[in-house]
């Protein structure tokens, strides 16, 4: 469980931690600034109080603060702010060469990113103290199989490339045109089963080459940069098919 994992990283029980939430209840305002100071996010706060996200997010809005704020302060995984369950295999670091290199890949996005907005600072902390101790730990990176990182730019659009390629080699051409063409005003909950069934059921061969690859991946990457950059959520991979397909 990603919570209990960085509770300890404060030095913190589960135990203690409900003991808070529970003395606090009806004083959502300290329960909020203890949450955003210390990185414990809604994901973490359902996890720890066994209610939905969207209940926590719910009970913050009936103490009066806005989406917009809670996403902000509250939602600070610098990856991915949904629990991906089993699909946390495919966030990896990119190792690849060639046409698939983190180099080759930024200097396509790079450029189209840099003309409105920031492509280095999207791979920066959230917050100054998310890289006072020079690492990333995985609750502050939102993926709980992964250990603690080094805090550097290079290494968030590693992780940000590397995932992208897995997402696109878990798919097939099938699957990548029923995503693609599936009704933007449908159940957004048959769209979510819809990943989830693709991306969990790895193709019989792979389906691309390397420069079919890369093309898929910097248009993903583009796309999902300045949906960051437009958007009040911090994840990088929030929008992304992994993040859609997570609860």
């Amino acid at each position: 469980m990603l919570a209990e994992k960085r509770l300890t990283e404060l030095g913190f029980t589960l135990s203690q931690a409900i003991d808070f939430i529970n003395t606090n209840i009806n004083q959502p305002q300290i329960i909020f600034d203890v949450a955003s100071e210390h990185g414990v996010n809604t994901r973490m706060l359902s996890e720890i109080s066994g209610y939905s996200k969207d209940v926590v997010h719910g009970y913050f809005l009936n103490a009066g603060y806005d989406s917009a704020t809670i996403n902000t302060q509250l939602n600070t995984n610098l990856l991915v702010n949904s629990s991906l369950g089993s699909l946390e295999s495919l966030v990896a670091f990119n190792e690849r060469e060639g046409v698939l290199s983190n180099a080759s890949l930024r200097e396509v996005v790079k450029p189209v990113i840099d003309a409105n907005y920031d492509y280095d600072g999207t791979f920066g902390p959230a917050n100054l103290n998310q890289s006072d101790d020079g690492v990333y730990s995985s609750g502050e990176l939102g993926v709980e199989n992964l250990n603690d990182v080094l805090a550097t730019n290079d290494n968030l659009e590693s992780l940000f490339y590397g995932s992208l390629i897995n997402i696109f080699l878990a798919l097939d051409q099938t699957e990548l045109d029923q995503i693609n063409t599936f009704p933007a005003g449908d159940d957004p909950d048959e769209f979510q089963v819809l990943v989830l069934e693709a991306l969990s059921e790895s193709p019989a061969s792979v389906a691309w080459n390397d420069e079919q690859l890369a093309d898929l991946v910097t248009d993903e990457a583009i796309n999902l940069l300045e949906r960051y950059w437009v958007s009040d959520l911090i994840g990088v991979l929030d929008h992304s098919l992994l993040g859609l397909a997570s609860a």
